[in-house]
């Protein structure tokens, strides 16, 4: 598939980038400054010779793309999507955000008015096919190709067949997808998340998330 990353140039970006590239698919990292977006695309070659990537500016790379992911902070987030929104119509959107503040070996949340940003992505992208994946993950795990991810990731919408494809790159990257319902859920998803960030700063961990009892 073609996929975008919308704010592609952090960690995020490079590592589900790579991973992404590595199973075949066509990859797009899109940043406001095309410069940066072609440095993240050179370090994605150095990883995988083989990968078909290309830095762009957010629109371009968009505008070619069937799977936008939002790999930028949260408040980043809110901002981006309040100026692209538009060029989102019909296109398998991936949020993966947490709406977190992090200070004292603690992490809390900070909800955001529509209950996740899942939701105010679909809020503010309402002709988008918006899913929400990926929230358990540390995204500096992904750059390490050699690495098994050890974790499961929730997937959250309200489209069916946009959830079996972002299901289906999340296996593409080595992740197990569980499907969560739809996106409403995402909102429990995202706050989980600062469990998880407190618990690793109380046992100085990289914990994750596994859903067990499930039939193989």
């Amino acid at each position: 598939m073609r996929i975008a990353f919308v704010g592609g140039t952090g960690p995020a970006g490079l590592g589900l980038g790579a991973r992404l590239a590595r199973a075949g698919h066509e990859v797009m990292i899109g940043s406001r400054s095309i410069e940066r977006a072609e440095a993240v695309a050179e370090k994605i070659r150095a990883l995988v010779p083989e990968a078909q990537v290309a830095g762009s500016t957010n629109e371009d790379a968009i505008a070619r793309a069937e799977v936008v992911m939002l790999t930028m902070r949260d408040d980043a987030q809110r901002d981006t999507l309040r100026n692209i929104g538009g060029r989102l119509a019909g296109k398998i959107v991936v949020s993966m955000a947490n709406p977190l503040r992090v200070g004292n070996r603690t992490a809390t949340v900070v909800q955001p008015p529509e209950g996740s940003l899942a939701e105010e992505a679909q809020r503010d992208a309402p002709d988008a096919r918006v899913v929400s994946a990926f929230h358990e993950v540390r995204v500096d795990k992904f750059a390490h190709l050699e690495d098994q991810i050890d974790s499961d990731t929730l997937v959250c919408g309200d489209d069916d067949r946009a959830k079996k494809v972002v299901m289906q790159l999340a296996r593409d990257v080595g992740i197990r997808p569980v499907a969560a319902g739809p996106l409403v859920n995402s909102r429990y998803v995202e706050a989980f998340v600062a469990v998880l960030i407190t618990i690793n700063f109380r046992y100085n961990a990289t914990t994750s998330l596994r859903i067990t009892g499930l039939p193989e």
